[in-house]
């Protein structure tokens, strides 16, 4: 299978990638996915950033204990300060938009899951812009809400409104974790990519866990299987705040 940063073409110091997405999609396991195999795949230093607003409880300096010392050198996190993680309000670095700027970095953006959290990531829609940015949309069509074409549509005009920025492409991340199924999988694909056929919009990437990428990859159309990668690393996993939430 395709490794997530090839499916994503090995974005190159300067560009941003942004990950948008209702809540429980799995932009955030995205974006820690695009990371860890920027970092072990190529050269390039890797600034992860959790804008999400919405859900900001997870804790990415995490991530560090599964990198070398050599690897987690290159990689540069930035989430909320410690004293406010757990603050009910929207808290950025004072220097993030120097941060987002950087033409020395891979910015791999986590942005809110709803229009209220793609909104906020709208106040540095133009340090976005002056890079070479991308956003991606990520869709689980399991969960409540996401099961229909025009629930879908009102989504992605939700957030690409909401974040103000064009949207590049979108992901199908369907799943209901062990329990996911090669035909629920094959579902959510179809229903992704007619969304894109209908917007314009390229599927990048079909996603899968480990627990059951062997038992769908020989049943699903030849188009998704191209575009198929295994997601590894899970927020259920490396949450160590305690909290309830779902990601």
């Amino acid at each position: 299978m395709p490794e997530l940063a090839d499916l994503f073409g090995r974005p190159r110091a300067g560009q941003s990638i942004v990950f948008a997405g209702p809540s429980g999609s799995g932009k955030t396991e995205v974006s820690i996915n695009l990371a860890l195999s920027l970092i072990r795949l190529t050269t390039v230093h890797v600034t992860i950033c959790d804008l999400d607003v919405v859900k900001p409880y997870f804790r990415l300096r995490d991530m560090l204990h599964l990198l070398t010392v050599a690897e987690a050198a290159r990689l540069n996190i930035v989430e909320p300060e410690r004293r406010l993680l757990h603050a009910d309000l929207p808290t950025f670095p004072w220097n993030l938009h120097a941060l987002l700027s950087s033409p020395e970095t891979v910015k791999v953006i986590d942005v809110g899951g709803d229009a209220i959290g793609a909104g906020a990531v709208a106040q540095f829609r133009e340090t976005i812009m002056a890079s070479d940015y991308r956003l991606y949309i990520v869709v689980n069509t399991l969960r409540p809400g996401m099961d229909g074409d025009d629930r879908l549509k009102r989504m992605l005009e939700a957030i690409r409104t909401g974040a103000r920025l064009a949207v590049s492409g979108l992901v199908a991340n369907t799943n209901l974790q062990a329990e996911t199924t090669a035909d629920e999988v094959q579902r959510g694909y179809d229903a992704v990519k007619a969304l894109g056929d209908d917007e314009g919009l390229p599927v990048v990437a079909v996603l899968v866990s480990p627990e059951y990428a062997d038992q769908v990859v020989h049943r699903l159309s030849p188009d998704a299987v191209g575009l198929l990668s295994v997601i590894r690393i899970f927020n259920r996993i490396m949450d160590t705040v305690g909290s309830q939430t779902e990601f």
